[in-house]
């Protein structure tokens, strides 16, 4: 197949370089993209959180352009595909049970413990004798050679870690990054490298004394979509917090000693069975939290009009917080995503000026929710409007910079999919270059990060363009404003529309975007996931039901 891209490619390239002249991307252009960042990130859209006013006014404002460029609505005569997000309510815990070797102690909820299961909701989680392990901070970060899990199986076990990182423990500035936590430090990703691992649960040992009304405050419990209560699993049975005294009950009935954190805070640190064992029962429910709804509209194709190409950008940004310190309380998503919203809104425009019409259909979704867990990207992956095996691929536009034109682009997805060659092509036809960083090797687990992502799952291929480095203005001045954007910025209110915006770059980009869907839209082709990569069999598997 990859053959017949690439031959398919230079036939493309070569009827482009015969009509340069009259170049499809020029139909995109600044001024549009402008206008669009400027309203959407305007305060009277009063930063695009769902289920507000904001959301309101940000969904009619994407389907009236839609309409203004003649984009048909895709959900049945709407331009609107609705769904629920639903919230975890943690309902119950028992007391735990820890059997050591020669007695068993009972410990009281909110007390001794807390715990909570988000593992199956409206159903009793049981946890009968599970072994406690001791495996540090549970951290694993090989560029800095280290490792709580060595030598270890955790598999149906407890695993219990430290409070924080390393760095936070000893106050030493070179050790992890002294007492300013780092990415190791979050709970969430304690969870994760547990749960990767086969752990039936993880218990944390706090590290001051605890305020149980505070512990017992569930505002931040996992959100989900309607009908799909895994999206807020942590793929554990359990997770929980231990009181320190309690910590040092359990060590020193196991025979480990007092001295857990010290023996924790060497780079030789080896996990360790605690020769105790767990039981408890926990139940977790919901509730629902709002209602919101993507936009989606449709292009349809001349010659395959069954057949898609999809576009998505999310329309949601985090809306506004009265209490914020200062006076400016709005956080307008000028950048993320007001750019890619506005972004795809010109590729709309710009496919409905075609004189001669795409062969393959194109959609566009606009999401709600992104910044909530990717929800709206999932509820369409998940209950899609049109077969995502008849959709070729996933073009994704989520917070381009508005710094001047940069030549070399990051591709999220770049080397994973046969994609690359159509993306290369299109990257080609404006002067520019697609980075090689092998897309899931990228840090901050960018990959997984944006609406692209929900379908990757599905095994559709996917794009997400982002104009990176090296202006052609050659002020390099431009890169060190997207560093100071990402560190300064990014979800602040100051992520807002100026006087001066650039927009050059966020217009290059959606030009890209416009190429690579006009590429492969145009081609008969069917690209897949490269050899050996975990989501090529769901796309065959997929496809095979054609």
């Amino acid at each position: 197949m990859k053959t017949n891209i690439i031959a398919f490619a230079l036939v493309s390239w070569f009827s482009l370089a015969c009509n340069a002249q009259n170049t499809p991307e020029a139909l995109i252009t600044n001024e549009n993209v402008e206008k669009h960042i400027k309203t959407l990130a305007s305060d009277a859209f009063l930063g695009r959180k769902p289920g507000t006013i904001g959301e309101e006014k940000t969904t009619n404002y994407i389907k009236s352009q839609l309409e203004e460029f003649d984009v048909l609505p895709a959900n049945n005569g709407s331009y609107f595909q609705e769904f629920k997000i639903q919230k975890v309510k943690f309902a119950h815990c028992s007391d735990m049970r820890v059997r050591f070797k020669n007695e068993s102690k009972t410990y009281h909820f909110e007390k001794d413990f807390y715990a909570k299961t988000t593992f199956k909701l409206n159903e009793n989680v049981d946890v009968k004798d599970a072994e406690m392990v001791f495996a540090g901070f549970g951290i694993v970060a090989p560029q800095l050679g280290w490792d709580d899990y060595k030598n270890i199986d955790v598999k149906g076990k407890i695993v219990v870690v430290l409070f924080s990182d390393p760095g936070y423990h000893s106050k030493n500035p070179k050790h992890f990054n002294g007492e300013t936590p780092t990415y190791y430090a979050g709970v969430k990703y304690k969870k994760k490298e547990a749960a990767k691992r086969g752990a039936v649960g993880l218990i944390m040992i706090h590290n001051d004394a605890i305020n149980w009304e505070a512990v017992k405050d569930d505002s931040d419990a996992p959100n989900f979509i309607e009908g799909q209560p895994q999206l807020a699993s942590d793929n554990l049975k359990f997770s929980g917090l231990i009181s320190k005294a309690l910590a040092n009950t359990i060590f020193e009935n196991s025979g480990y000693g007092l001295n857990y954190v010290e023996n924790a805070l060497s780079k030789d640190f080896l996990p360790t069975n605690l020769k105790a064992k767990v039981s408890l029962s926990l139940r977790a429910t919901y509730e629902d939290l709002m209602r919101t709804k993507n936009v989606v509209g449709m292009i349809k194709g001349a010659k395959r009009p069954n057949e898609y190409v999809l576009y998505t950008a999310h329309w949601d940004h985090v809306g506004f917080k009265s209490d914020h310190a200062g006076n400016d309380s709005i956080f307008n998503g000028a950048i993320d995503n007001a750019s890619g919203t506005a972004m795809q809104l010109e590729v709309a425009r710009a496919f409905s000026k075609l004189k001669k019409k795409p062969e393959r259909s194109i959609l566009f979704l606009f999401t709600s929710a992104e910044e909530m867990g990717l929800f709206g990207a999932e509820h369409y992956a998940n209950y899609p409007l049109y077969p995502l095996n008849k959709t070729a691929c996933v073009i994704n536009a989520d917070a381009s910079f508005a710094v001047d034109k940069m030549r070399m682009v990051i591709n999220v997805i770049e080397s994973h999919t046969e994609m690359d060659t159509i993306v290369n092509l299109a990257a080609s036809k404006l002067g520019r270059e697609i980075v090689e960083t092998k897309g899931e090797e990228l840090p901050g687990n960018v990959f997984q990060r944006s609406d692209h992502y929900p379908f990757v799952k599905k095994g559709v291929p996917a794009v997400w363009n982002v104009g990176n480095f090296d202006p052609l203005s050659g002020d390099k001045k431009e890169e060190e404003k997207i560093m100071t954007f990402v560190t300064t910025h990014y979800h602040k209110v100051t992520d807002e529309y100026y006087d001066g915006f650039n927009c050059d770059n966020i217009t290059f980009d959606a030009q890209l975007n416009f190429l690579t869907g006009l590429e492969i839209a145009n081609s008969p082709l069917w690209p897949n996931w490269n050899e050996g990569s975990q989501y090529k069999a769901i796309r065959d598997e997929s496809m095979s039901s054609n």
